[in-house]
């Protein structure tokens, strides 16, 4: 299976969001269907599926958390077998956040639980359904960036970006990582230029006037 742009990976992500679709241990991303339902209560076992009535889900789409990737991946893999299939992984804690990546939960030392961090501080997560939230470091343990994500190009300094929604600002890269000490007003939506960019933090200095310092944020 070739890549796929992180673009189409966000058109994937919220096609099945605005879809509604279901949590459902071993589906992979598929019509849930009486013959799915039955067969998956067969080989994972009834109890995964007591507190599901059949009713309420059929005709949606099912996933469980790795089941989720596996249209973008062409892979039917664990939580755990996609970290390790990673080329580039680590704590959390060192994340580019301008990359589109997966991120992943431990329990007991063991990778239990995968989900799609978009690069722009929000999510995608098959949890109670299909959630979209913003990000929060405390709640992962690892990333990882997968080589069938095709990441979108590297930003430049001089390049334009474009903010569509109010922008938290900050005076340091560090504290832009961590969403410390906000400055009180906002970036607003319009044009900027990227006056510098910290690889370390993944944060970005961003400017209306091309060529002078502005505020670091994380895009």
């Amino acid at each position: 299976m070739g890549k796929i742009s992180a673009e189409g990976v966000k058109r994937y992500c919220k096609s099945l969001f605005l879809a509604c679709a279901v949590y459902l241990w071993g589906a992979n991303a598929e019509v849930i269907t009486k013959s799915l339902f039955e067969s998956l209560k067969k080989t994972f076992g009834a109890k995964k599926y007591e507190k599901i009535r059949f009713e309420d889900v059929e005709g949606k789409i099912g996933a469980d958390c790795s089941g989720f990737l596996k249209p973008l991946s062409g892979k039917d893999d664990t939580a755990s077998g996609y970290y390790s299939s990673c080329p580039d992984r680590g704590k959390i804690s060192r994340m580019p956040m301008n990359r589109m990546c997966l991120i992943f939960r431990k329990q007991n030392l063991k990778i239990v639980h995968v989900a799609i961090y978009t690069g722009d501080g929000m999510l995608y997560e098959m949890y109670n359904g299909c959630e979209y939230r913003e990000f929060k470091e405390s709640e992962w343990d690892c990333y990882g960036v997968p080589d069938w994500i095709e990441q979108s190009a590297e930003l430049a300094v001089g390049d334009m970006v474009s903010v569509v929604a109010p922008l938290q600002r900050y005076n340091t890269a560090m504290d832009a990582k961590n969403g410390m000490r906000a400055l009180k007003k906002a970036y607003e939506p319009g044009v900027y230029f990227v006056y510098k960019i910290d690889a370390a933090t993944g944060s970005v200095n961003i400017t209306k006037n091309k060529g002078s310092a502005g505020s670091w944020v994380v895009l």
